[in-house]
């Protein structure tokens, strides 16, 4: 409460009993300054959208470091994407897997980004096969998504719907569990397919709304593999609300 509310007297005795709150205050407020002044030309080149002046100040800052921030590669990652250089990115996963290998583990499976742009399956299945096996890697149900994707397109669908066969759980990403399902569906005929499908969408149209699944997707977005597969999430929602399932459902 402020001083002027509360009382000079009572203002006093409630200091004394709580000045740890004072000093914490003070240590949030220091912490707050020198993180700031610490990244004042970072926020002044982001603030400016100066992408390669921000580029250049993040790749220094990085090799330049004994102890590489995370934050700061992210940063540099987004950096990469607005800049359409993004096969810089395979270049930067090279040197944190050197460097930094804790950082790279976390990054790992969106730094693999350039083989989805290009439709790479080789290049796709060659990163994303062994990150899909270390435990320690962050995303690694996208590593696995990612390595299933690389049989598609590959044109070798017998391992591919193998593979995207076991997102079909309850207990998957949801995002995982929709694109696998409409990948399936591109894969399977005939009456297997109709009545596949019809199964799947029952089960997810009751979990999600459209409405409510549009919510959850945009909690997504710094996910930089739901912002570069935005197009093919938008067709595949399409395809699971389409009219002839929705009034099924109803």
């Amino acid at each position: 409460m402020p001083f002027f509310i509360i009382g000079r007297d009572y203002a006093f005795l409630f200091w004394s009993q709580n000045w740890y709150l004072a000093l914490l205050f003070l240590i949030v407020l220091g912490g707050m300054n020198g993180y700031f002044l610490k990244n004042w030309k970072l926020f002044s080149l982001m603030e400016e959208e100066k992408w390669k002046e921000i580029q250049q100040y993040l790749e220094r800052k990085i090799q330049e470091s004994k102890r590489i921030s995370e934050q700061n590669v992210r940063i540099l990652m987004n950096t990469y994407l607005v800049s359409g250089k993004t096969d810089r990115l395979l270049e930067l996963a090279e040197f944190l897997k050197d460097k930094a290998p804790k950082v790279y583990r976390k990054v790992a499976v969106e730094l693999g980004i350039p083989f989805l742009l290009r439709s790479d399956p080789e290049g796709l299945e060659n990163y994303y096969k062994p990150l899909s096996k270390e435990g320690s890697v962050r995303l690694q149900n996208w590593a696995r998504f990612n390595g299933a994707l690389a049989l598609v397109l590959a044109h070798r669908f017998s391992e591919a719907q193998k593979e995207l066969e076991k997102f079909q759980t309850a207990k998957e990403e949801p995002i995982l569990f929709l694109l696998s399902s409409y990948l399936l569906a591109t894969l399977t005929e005939g009456e297997t397919l109709r009545e596949k499908t019809e199964e799947i969408r029952v089960q997810f149209q009751s979990r999600f709304s459209q409405k409510k699944w549009s919510h959850y997707v945009g909690k997504l977005k710094e996910n930089l593999m739901v912002l570069v597969l935005s197009q093919f999430i938008q067709d595949a929602t399409k395809w699971m609300y389409s009219k002839p399932e929705a009034e099924h459902v109803s």
